[in-house]
């Protein structure tokens, strides 16, 4: 299945939690670290349980921010997720395999299996780090990026144009490829009004291998999944590659000339994985 549209919603707000599940989002992440007050934290592990009947009748995928390692509130905060029957945890400001040792290791120790981990990137160490925390366990589902808190530790201030962000998002696209997991889910846009300052971003990210997006507001997803979609042009001429080279292999080529391009085996396995990923699409639709 095809996951682009991970919705963050406040962990202590039970009405908007339970709003986001009737959302077309494709995963929606009940957030127990930056959008719960400290004296919320354990009020919000406990809505966990509750939000879990409303989940289970809507059959809906859900996961959970807990709060990072060097928090007191992490080991209660998996505990509740296991408790409600959750089964993909976000760990935020992972920066190193140490940190998802550590996660797991616990994890073990109270019998917690059968969970899957997004690790939340934020930070230069964890960027430079970022192959090696995607290899350091097979619970690990794909990485994802949080630009404020990275900007914040360079140094720098979030810009329109986004090329502070460029080096982070490469080095999560590379290292993801590397290891063998999904393509990171870049950062969220914060400015949720702004619609075309959220297609440029979109475009931009997509360009360079993001194929997923965090999202903090619901009128995201549905620009976010048109955004995703290849055009029909692409699709066409996918189909048109993968008809012609298979049919040159038949014929002991394998390499053909088309519209004036080489079609080799790369871009015979590109065409493939673009009409498969549309399929998908298509049949989470």
């Amino acid at each position: 299945m095809a996951l682009q549209s991970y919705l963050f919603v406040p962990g202590a707000k039970e009405q908007v939690i339970k709003k986001a599940i009737t959302s077309d989002a494709d995963i929606v992440i009940i957030d127990l670290e930056d959008a719960v007050a400290e004296d919320e934290k354990e009020n919000a592990r406990q809505l966990l349980l509750t939000i879990n009947k409303e989940v289970n009748i809507q059959q809906r995928e859900l996961c959970v921010r807990i709060n990072g390692i060097d928090s007191e509130h992490w080991k209660s905060d998996l505990e509740a997720v296991y408790k409600a029957n959750i089964n993909s945890v976000m760990l935020p400001k992972c920066e190193s395999k140490e940190d998802i040792e550590q996660l797991t290791r616990f994890a073990e120790e109270k019998c917690i299996l059968n969970f899957s981990i997004i690790p939340l990137i934020e930070s230069a160490k964890g960027v430079l780090n970022a192959y090696e925390i995607a290899k350091s366990h097979h619970s690990i589902q794909r990485l994802a990026f949080g630009s404020v808190d990275y900007s914040l530790d360079i140094g720098v201030e979030l810009s329109k144009e986004e090329t502070e962000l460029l080096f982070a998002r490469s080095m999560l696209i590379n290292s993801s490829a590397a290891a063998g997991i999904e393509s990171p889910i870049d950062c969220p846009y914060i400015d949720f009004n702004n619609e075309e300052g959220f297609i440029e971003t979109v475009i931009n990210a997509k360009k360079l291998g993001m194929k997923a997006k965090l999202l903090i507001h619901p009128k995201q997803i549905e620009l976010l999944h048109k955004l995703y979609q290849h055009s029909e042009e692409e699709i066409n001429q996918s189909k048109t590659i993968v008809q012609l080279f298979e049919e040159a292999l038949l014929n002991g080529k394998a390499a053909i000339s088309y519209e004036g391009k080489m079609i080799d085996y790369p871009v015979y396995k590109q065409a493939k994985r673009i009409l498969s990923r549309q399929n998908k699409i298509g049949n989470n639709n």
